[in-house]
């Protein structure tokens, strides 16, 4: 069977392609500066290869992306230092409109675009009908088009008008980003090789129990670190000091951990952590095992010896999922214990996958997005597919037999 059923651009032959007018909905939302210029651009490269096959088949292209979550039209969420760093990347200028809406963009795409060029609008959250899924924004973007490319993998958890009506509206397809998104995470949900690896890690519970349920009875050991670690170290009797827990969270992680001792699946949590008088940069901080964080010092980071107890179940793995840093990684001095973690899954024998997000920005910032496997351009989405829920952007395409 299959690991992808949905209508692909490659469906399409690509003799049909030159003039035909390609609206491609991206997810170009790379981390950005308070000026808005790009300071990563993982995202951005991730969708060069549809851009550049379709460009190459002379299509008129029509790009599409949200950029952070603007309130009304700040410059700062402008798609203008997106243009800058797409250009540089595909080697030829790209079109820009600062506009999402009206005569002007219509205008430049139905009169001045031209055969092999890219035309990129402005942020599509600038028009309140986007957020609002509303069908007669949607109708607006559709008529700029003849088909349409999904490749806003990132954004498929949204009932956006871009996401979940455009495709409604004229022949869509996915492009190769979703297909191979789709795969990658398809192929660890329903065929991993054992032993299948688990590393958890952010600072809720609450935002991993549907993961978790999900993937117990796949997983053969699931690693727990992070924000979220304290709640089942609580659970088991430890003072966690003032680290961050949820209100009313102990009966989750004390049923988390029944349920896999009862399924014969291990849960390694940390036996030393790094603590720190105060959550930032400069804080007093130090060593302690995990049943003796002092009462008014913080959990930020998991420790070395817990690394080792990870790093043996790394090396065992055969197929590694990780969704989540192991501390408050933002803050450099609270960030050794992801930074190690990142280089144990990237120098292991296992088929390593990363389920976006925040974990994403670990291997951004350590430089191993490369040594992955695949490294998810989703966070929300990604969860959401782990979880095993459907995403909007994705069911609104075609299948295909």
């Amino acid at each position: 069977m299959s690991l992808f059923d949905r209508a692909s651009l490659l469906d399409y032959p690509i003799y049909r392609l030159q003039g035909k007018r390609v609206f491609v909905r991206a997810d170009l939302n790379d981390p950005a500066d308070s000026e808005g210029n790009l300071t990563g651009d993982m995202r951005l490269r991730a969708v060069a290869p549809t851009l550049a096959y379709l460009c190459a088949a002379r299509a008129k292209v029509i790009l599409a992306s949200h950029f952070g979550r603007p309130k009304n039209r700040e410059a700062n969420f402008s798609l203008k230092g997106v243009r800058k760093r797409l250009s540089e990347m595909l080697g030829f200028n790209i079109n820009f409109i600062p506009e999402c809406t009206g005569s002007e963009l219509e205008e430049f795409v139905l009169n001045e675009l031209k055969e092999g060029e890219i035309l990129l609008i402005e942020n599509l959250r600038f028009c309140p009908g986007e957020t609002k899924n509303d069908m007669q924004y949607a109708r607006f973007l559709a008529s700029l088009g003849d088909i349409f490319v999904q490749e806003a993998f990132g954004a498929c958890h949204r009932e956006h008008a871009s996401i979940a009506s455009l495709p409604k509206l004229l022949p869509s397809f996915a492009g190769f980003l979703l297909e191979k998104e789709v795969i990658a995470l398809s192929k660890i949900l329903k065929s991993p090789k054992r032993p299948f690896l688990l590393i958890l890690g952010g600072k809720k519970v609450s935002d991993k129990i549907k993961l978790i349920n999900n993937m117990i009875e796949k997983v053969d050991c699931i690693c727990i670190g992070g924000g979220m670690a304290f709640a089942f170290l609580r659970a088991n009797g430890y003072d966690v000091g003032k680290s961050f827990v949820e209100e009313s969270i102990d009966d989750v992680a004390r049923q988390i951990l029944y349920k896999a001792g009862e399924m014969g699946k291990k849960i390694v949590l940390p036996i030393d952590v790094l603590v720190a008088k105060d959550i930032i940069s400069g804080s007093e901080c130090r060593l302690v095992d995990a049943h003796r964080i002092p009462a008014d010092w913080y959990g930020v980071d998991i420790g070395p010896k817990t690394l080792e107890l990870f790093k043996e179940e790394i090396l065992k793995a055969k197929t590694i999922l990780w969704n989540g840093p192991m501390g408050v990684f933002e803050i450099p001095e609270f960030s050794w214990g992801s930074r190690a973690i990142a280089l144990a899954v990237a120098l292991s024998e296992a088929v390593s996958v990363c389920g976006g997000g925040d974990t994403s920005d670990v291997l951004r910032l350590t430089n191993m997005v490369n040594y992955f496997s695949h490294v998810s351009t989703g966070g929300g989405a990604a969860l959401k597919f782990l979880e095993g829920e459907n995403l909007p952007g994705i069911d609104v395409l075609p299948k295909v037999m």
